[in-house]
Formats: C-alpha cells, structure tokens, sequence
C-alpha cells in the first residue's frame, strides 16, 4: 500500500438520542393558586413540563428530527464558487520540485488513477510531451489544486463547494459502481437498498432479521458493518448510502484504508463493506475471498443498471482543468479532453460507464461535468 493513503483509525461510536429537558420555577408560591380553581390547573401542567422532555415536534426536538430522507446529495449545486482573494487568483501555476521538467502535472485519487494513468501514458508517448502524474487521496488532489502545484486535479467524489475555486472547471470522464461486498462464503447475493441503510445504521443487528436472507444465517449471527468515512463534505460516494457518519449504528467499525475495508470483509463472515477501487478486489489475492451482491435486484456489474440509474451506489471519475489566463495550460486541457473521448478504453475490469453513455441516459451535466441523476 502506497505511503500517502490515507484514513482514518478504527473506531467505534456509540450514540443515543435525547429530549431537551425544561423547569418551570413558578413565579409565586404554592399557595397562591390554591383560592382559584383555574390557578390550580397549572399546578400539574407545571409539573409535567418539569417531569418530562419536549414532544418531537416541538422547537427543542428540532435538532434531533429523523431526515426525511436517508441518502445524502449525489451532488452539489455547479453555481456554488469558493471565494478567493485577489492575490490567489494572480497567482500562476508552480509545480513542486518533484514535478520539475514537466510539462503537464496530474495529481489523482487512488481510485481513478489505476483507471486514467495508461490512458495518460498513451496520451503522452503519442504527443511526445513530458507529464508527470502522482497519486495521492482526494484530500491532497485537492490541496494540489488549491495550492496551484497542478494543472490536472483528480478525485472520484463529486466536486463540492470547497472543489469549486476561480478559474477551475471540472470534467466528469465517468461513473463506477460502488457495489456492497459480502463475504464470499456468505449466502448473501442481494438486499433491498433500504435493508442495506437499515444494517448501516444500526436498525437491522443481526442477519436474522432480514426476511429470506436471514433463514440461511445463523440465529445470532451479528451484521458487522465496515466502513471507510472519507470526503465528508463531498457529496455522492458512501453518502448515497447514508448522508453522513451521525446516521451510521455505534456497531459500524470504520477502517483507514481501501485495502482495510476489503480484508475485514474477506476474513470476517457476516461482515458488509463498499467497494471503491476495483483494482483491489480484483487483486488474486482478494477476488475469491468477497463478492459484490445485487442491490433492489440490479447487478451492480452490469454496466446498464448502472448508467439507466437503477443501481443506487456510485463514485465519478472526475478530474479538473484550469481555464484563467495565467493558470490554463493548452496541453493539459487537451489532455483532458482525450481522457473524456477514450473513457470506453478504461480497463473493463474496472466497471467505468463513460460520460458519453450517461449523457444518452439522461443524467444532467453542466458543460463536462456531471451534476444530477437522470
């Protein structure tokens, strides 16, 4: 595993909800009320209020309501740009000493980089042109891009506000499925979308409880869900799942890397995870050990239930160009351009449905860029 992947260490919460308690002192003594019938009433009013918490519903439930919805935004609003001061935007381009004698710099996420680095390659021997090209998370994708140390950021979350700077655009090249891994020598080969948020938030605790699927299990089986909770304010990815960390059960046990979440699901029966590098249970020394079950019945193989919006889960291949005068690079954008035209030539074990495809379908963009569900 690469030194710069990044995460964060296993954990465990546990959360519970609470009312907001109110006292009521009243402002004259007891007796007071005793010579007024109405007076009296208040009495075991008072009491109650002093007993027991807010009824949902009431202005201090608020923050404790159910969303109505438990999936989280696919994406954010395109029009939503990060403000920068004046110096920011003057500044050009410097790439890092590492990256010197290049002429385009590309820094991309460890999930689309197995899939874009040997179309980069091709690119450049056919061009002739020097590119250096580092992966890295999407975290420091994005501090490359903010620092102006690259002409090419990558990231398989969807751009968030924070993503959204002067003079950068987005291109989405396109979409993977973030299918939910099952323990291969689990009976399990599919769920409903709502079983999978209800095992990821704590409501569902054994497999038992899932009707059909539960008969194959042990009795007292535990549902062990695992999960990698990166990008929290980037929308799409996990969220689609569930919208953020507060909504996932205190049984979750949350892992630090990719390769992490794929071990924990092939040596533990019982366990769920996520897939989002292809490259990784692909590897021999996984592929045989976790399996990627149907979700509402939908393959999540299947390239068409992916690009008609029938599979639920997905991550982007999303990369970025510079279009500001001191900061656009003729070469990278042009670069680019050829990653979105040869998108089908991706490797096929890596499940990626071109932008191209999803434009066919329906699914809503703005320029290049993928921004709504079809």
């Amino acid at each position: 595993m690469p030194s710069h992947w990044m995460g964060y260490s296993w954990t465990r919460r546990d959360t519970k909800r609470g009312g907001n308690f109110v006292y009521v002192k009243p402002s004259m003594p007891y007796n007071t009320y005793q010579g007024d019938p109405m007076k009296r009433l208040l009495i075991p009013v008072l009491a109650m209020l002093t007993l027991f918490p807010l009824l949902p519903g009431s202005d201090g439930w608020a923050a404790e309501k159910i969303p109505t919805t438990l999936k989280g935004p696919p994406f954010s609003n395109p029009e939503e740009i990060t403000a920068k001061p004046e110096e920011w935007r003057k500044q050009p381009i410097h790439y890092r000493a590492e990256d010197a004698g290049a002429e385009v710099v590309l820094l991309l996420d460890q999930n689309i980089y197995p899939g874009l680095l040997p179309l980069v390659q091709a690119y450049a021997q056919a061009h002739r042109i020097k590119v250096s090209v580092r992966e890295g998370t999407c975290g420091p994708a994005a501090e490359g891009i903010n620092h102006k140390e690259v002409d090419v950021g990558g990231s398989c979350c969807p751009a968030a506000k924070i993503d959204r700077l002067p003079g950068l655009r987005w291109h989405t090249v396109g979409i993977s499925p973030m299918a939910i891994l099952a323990n291969a020598a689990d009976p399990v080969e599919q769920l409903t979308s709502e079983q999978v948020r209800d095992n990821f938030r704590g409501k569902l605790s054994r497999w038992s409880q899932i009707p059909v699927v539960g008969e194959k299990y042990s009795k007292d089986l535990l549902i062990r869900p695992i999960t990698r909770l990166h990008c929290k304010l980037r929308p799409g990815h996990w969220r689609l799942i569930l919208d953020n960390e507060e909504q996932f059960g205190p049984r979750i046990n949350e892992v630090g890397t990719i390769l992490d979440m794929v071990t924990s699901v092939a040596k533990s029966p019982g366990t769920l995870g996520y897939v989002e590098n292809w490259q990784i249970v692909n590897d021999p020394k996984h592929k045989n050990s976790v399996k990627a079950i149907r979700i509402d019945g939908q393959d999540p193989l299947d390239a068409n239930t992916l690009k008609t919006g029938r599979y639920p889960f997905y991550w982007v291949y999303n990369v970025s160009t510079w279009t500001a005068e001191n900061t656009a690079n003729p070469k990278a954008q042009q670069l680019v351009q050829y990653l979105m035209d040869n998108a089908g030539q991706i490797d096929p074990a890596l499940h990626v449905v071109p932008a191209a495809e999803l434009k066919k379908q329906g699914w809503k963009f703005k320029d290049d860029e993928l921004i709504g569900e079809p």
